[in-house]
């Protein structure tokens, strides 16, 4: 069975379906997942089909989500502490 490719349409490399791993980063939060795409044989410079675009969209949202819930941890332990040091110093 031959392996499907296609030529990159800037360098003339050949390039074939594969699975790579790509990490992705979003303020301080990363991710590697498993991305499909058309890529050289030496390099993880490939092409990105619109279907293979939303697997990196899902781990960017997944990052976002992560990084919004840790700032609302931040932020509720921030008014508890507020909110301790004002009871504390209103009882003496």
């Amino acid at each position: 069975m031959e392996q499907e490719y296609i030529i990159h349409p800037e360098t003339g490399e050949v390039l074939y379906r594969d699975i790579r791993p790509i990490t992705y980063n979003y303020k301080g939060e990363s991710v590697t997942v498993n991305v499909p795409g058309w890529y050289p044989k030496n390099s993880d410079e490939g092409i990105l089909t619109k279907e293979d675009c939303k697997v990196g969209d899902m781990a960017l949202k997944e990052l976002k989500a992560r990084f919004l819930k840790n700032k609302h941890q931040e932020l509720l332990a921030g008014v508890y502490q507020i909110k301790s040091t004002y009871t504390n110093n209103n009882t003496n």
